[in-house]
Parts: structure tokens; sequence; C-alpha cells
């Protein structure tokens, strides 16, 4: 795949979903959703559970819905989408909505019955200059196949990944951005779907973090206490607390 040759444009990142929020006048809520400012462009990955929360959380932080210019949805489960109907209400056929081709037709009809754009997505594409999906990757949820993508920001730091709840493994997506870029790791953020993981899974996907030279670490949503923990224990001061109103700028 082409890199994006330009890798100058800073990065933000805003948490607007999810299960901690920064100050009592956010709310939070189990799910996940994260609004990204990047070379020009603002977009939503993910969308959390529900509509009104999404909408209150946006507009505590000055996230002008009007401004998105496209959703990526990580996976179909409802923590992950439930909020997109705030978007496309406000948004219509101005939106570009990129699910895989896992995501039931109903909610397939839902985006082009708000006449926004359904980009479909299966093996990894640019979203726009520097901003890449993985595409589809495998993963299991209780026994049920569960395809994912998650999101690759490439900036001068190096790629930044973004996991909804990594059901197709959190080291996975990161081995496949490393793929894609040709770069390690500078961040991985979102949610890493250790909740129930042993110590020793846990330990292992640290060990492959420092192997794939993961520089900092901003775990939440279904990354569970006990894997939150070590990876806070393990990065220091490169581990970052995500949450509802946590900004990140690279």
């Amino acid at each position: 795949m082409a890199q994006s040759t330009d890798l100058e444009h800073k990065l933000r990142i805003i948490g607007v979903y999810d299960n901690y929020a920064s100050s009592n006048r956010l709310v939070s809520g189990w799910g996940f959703s994260v609004f990204l400012e990047f070379s020009g462009g603002k977009y939503l990955f993910d969308a959390g559970a529900d509509v009104a929360i999404l909408a209150r959380n946006m507009e505590e932080l000055g996230v002008e819905p009007e401004e998105i210019k496209g959703v990526i949805l990580s996976h179909p489960h409802c923590d992950h989408v439930g909020g997109l109907s705030a978007l496309l209400r406000r948004k219509g056929d101005e939106l570009r909505v990129f699910m895989t081709e896992a995501f039931p037709d109903s909610l397939k009809r839902k985006v082009v019955n708000y006449d926004a754009e359904l980009v479909r997505v299966s093996s990894p594409q640019e979203i726009s200059a520097g901003l890449l999906t993985t595409g589809e990757m495998d993963g299991q949820y209780r026994g049920m196949r569960v395809p994912e993508q998650s999101l690759i920001v490439e900036t001068g730091e190096g790629p930044i990944v973004i996991a909804g709840c990594a059901h197709q493994g959190i080291e996975s997506a990161v081995d496949r951005a490393t793929e894609i870029t040709g770069n390690s790791p500078h961040l991985v953020l979102g949610g890493f779907h250790l909740g129930g993981a042993s110590r020793e899974k846990i330990e292992e996907i640290l060990k492959k973090f420092r192997k794939n030279d993961v520089h900092k670490v901003a775990p939440s949503h279904c990354t569970g206490q006990r894997a939150t923990k070590a990876f806070k224990r393990e990065y220091n001061d490169e581990f970052i607390e995500f949450g509802v109103g946590k900004v990140v700028t690279v």
C-alpha cells in the first residue's frame, strides 16, 4: 500500500465516549468513541452505545457533528455503533461511513437511508492522506466470529493505532499496523479486550509490545483493570490515562 509522504500533520484525539470520564460534567458509559482531527479532516472512530450520551459529551467538549467528514466503525457491537444516529441525523448526505463487510445489512441500510455514503471495507485502505484502516481482521467473542477493523494514523512520531475492542487481538492490530506502515507504533490507544485475560496472557502481550517497540499506550474501555494496571506499571510515564474528555495530541 502506498504510504503518505506528508507525516507532519498534527493529530488531536479526544475521548467522547468511554467507561471512564475525566470530569463530572461529562458522562461515562460502557462503549467507545474518539474524535480525531488530522490533516485538515475531522473524523469519528466508533460511536459509543447511546445517542444522547454521545451527543451530550460532544457538545460539552466542543465537537461539532456538522464538521465531521467520516465515521469509521470497528465492529457491529451495540456499544460501538449505538450513537451513530446522532451523526446521521445531523450530517445526512455529507457523511462517509466506513464498515467492514461483516456488518449486518440492517445497519448498512440505515446508513444508506440517511443518504450517507457507505464505504465497504475488506482489505487495508486509505481513508485520507495518512489515515488508514487495517482492513477486516478475524476476531472471536464468546465463541462467535467478530471481524474487526482498527485505525492507523501516520504521524511524524510514528503510526498511531486506535482499536475499538481488539477482538482480533491487540497484538495482531499492532502487527498489521507495522506491516502496513513499515514503522513501529508510537502509540496504541483504545480497547484492548483483556478484561478476562490471565496474568500470563497480559505479560505475553506486554512482551510483544516491547518487541514491536510500542512507545506509548492508552488502554481504555474493555481492557480490564488487571491489564490496565499491568500496562501502567510497565510503561510508567509513557502510560496515558484515557477516557471521555481526555485530549491526546501528537
